[in-house]
């Protein structure tokens, strides 16, 4: 069996290979970028295996219309290619594609189409824009792939072949992947089936300079949306007024998708983590809580702020706002390599239970879990809570969240005044060898800063003259 290089291991090959972010900045991933993360991960591969990773589906919005398309990330962080009916099969050892030539990865797509969505890549274009060597048509998979299977022992599939379709009128749970499993061992005796989540999870959590500037100009594009809309907002807007504001400042900055669905949520919508609906008219003594990202080239920030709907916290306000502040703050400083997640987690709830137990709010520490019910941190990267090696320390390169929260809805036991307040001070945060850089410092944090802001016009105002 091969060994697995070290998350450490991967920071220092990926920094020798491609050399600063600054020189990247622009370029974006480059094809060379792709073929390298194939071949690191060529060598995480058991012998006499195979690996076939499968392009996301096109998904049926309604009728005859479809959703935007968005590419499966694994498939995208490997290829680089985000078109659907598109495969990726590598193998070690190298495959016999014809009498003259045997190749270590072999991609497989629709021939060149024209149709009223436009011009998809095509054979050539594979070739010439993602840089493979052999490129073959989506339909000749199969049959490549069962030779190709013959003898081997075993096959990495992802995504991983679905679990379970449930049938509502039968109340039947139908296990595919074992059904599928079992015949693909019945056509190869003894061949393996494994998942390949972990291998890669290990790569992804480690950003190249490519990668990293690809971050920075989607947390540029939130940062620029968040200050917009502080100093748009005014009572009597409603939240979906906000959220144009902001996701025109993602297009305006280059930015492709938003992350995930942006999160505009006022007075009690503040106390929903998840909140996406957006609908609600925001009104004069409430906070809103915006967490949002913009998406660039497939990767996407995670940024989250709450400021007063008015332009000035209440006392109640700016005494919760003031513990996630500080708990955003001093948790942020256990961001260093080598270091425990648990660290910077066990710090912030510390923070968060002590100064509600000051305020009155609860009276030990362990009730401190009902305001504050979420983890600390996640990674982001292609996915807004990117794939990551569960529990390891952290290491140069590594992108991660910050975002510590209060929210106390309405009935909670407590003084009245602090109902209906819900607070998140989330941040952007790279790990370096020297300890961490936050790469959302510019999205106002502090009470001044956030007051001052909201006193200029934005682009949600009626009159923006004097902006």
């Amino acid at each position: 069996m091969t060994t697995r290089p070290t998350s450490r291991w991967i920071a220092v090959a990926f920094l020798l290979l491609f050399g600063s972010i600054e020189a990247q900045a622009q370029s974006g991933v480059t094809p060379e970028e792709y073929r390298q993360r194939r071949a690191v991960l060529m060598l995480k591969m058991e012998p006499n295996s195979v690996a076939i990773f499968k392009a996301r589906d096109v998904s049926v919005r309604s009728n005859d219309a479809n959703y935007q398309y968005h590419q499966e990330t694994n498939f995208h962080y490997l290829t680089g290619c985000d078109e659907p009916k598109s495969y990726l099969l590598l193998c070690p050892e190298g495959v016999q594609v014809d009498t003259v030539t045997n190749a270590k990865e072999v991609f497989f797509l629709r021939p060149k189409t024209h149709s009223a969505a436009g011009e998809s890549l095509g054979l050539e274009g594979a070739q010439l824009q993602l840089g493979f060597a052999v490129v073959l048509q989506a339909s000749e998979l199969l049959g490549f792939a069962k030779r190709t299977l013959q003898g081997k022992k075993i096959l990495y599939y992802y995504p991983s072949i679905p679990d379970v379709v449930y049938d509502p009128l039968m109340e039947k749970r139908s296990i595919l992947s074992r059904e599928v499993k079992s015949e693909l061992q019945a056509a190869f005796p003894g061949l393996e089936i494994k998942n390949f989540f972990a291998p890669i999870a290990e790569m992804r959590s480690i950003k190249s300079p490519a990668e990293l500037a690809l971050l920075q100009k989607a947390i540029d594009a939130t940062i620029t949306a968040h200050v917009e809309a502080m100093k748009s907002c005014e009572p009597e807007m409603y939240e979906y007024e906000l959220q144009a504001v902001i996701e025109y400042c993602f297009a305006k900055n280059g930015a492709e998708y938003q992350g995930f669905p942006s999160i505009v949520g006022s007075g009690p919508n503040s106390c929903i983590l998840h909140y996406e609906a957006n609908r609600r008219k925001m009104h004069n003594g409430e906070v809103v809580v915006m967490d949002i990202g913009a998406e660039v080239q497939g990767y996407s920030a995670d940024v989250t702020r709450t400021i007063p709907v008015n332009g000035t916290f209440s006392q109640a306000q700016r005494e919760i706002y003031e513990i996630v502040l500080r708990a955003n703050e001093e948790s942020i400083k256990e961001f260093k390599p080598g270091a425990s997640p648990i660290t910077p987690t066990q710090k912030a709830y510390d923070i968060i239970a002590e100064g509600l137990m000051k305020l009155g709010v609860i009276k030990t520490k362990a009730e401190a879990l009902a305001y504050y019910m979420h983890t600390l941190s996640h990674h982001i990267g292609l996915d807004v809570h990117d794939l990551a090696p569960s529990g390891k320390p952290y290491a140069p390169g590594m992108v991660l969240t910050d975002e510590p929260g209060i929210y106390i809805p309405e009935g909670s036991p407590c003084d009245k005044k602090y109902w209906n307040i819900g607070v998140r001070i989330e941040d952007d945060v790279l790990i370096t060898a020297e300890g961490n850089r936050v790469l959302s410092a510019g999205a106002p944090r502090s009470v001044k800063d956030v007051e001052s802001l909201m006193k200029k016009k934005g682009l949600g105002n009626a009159n923006i003259g004097d902006r």
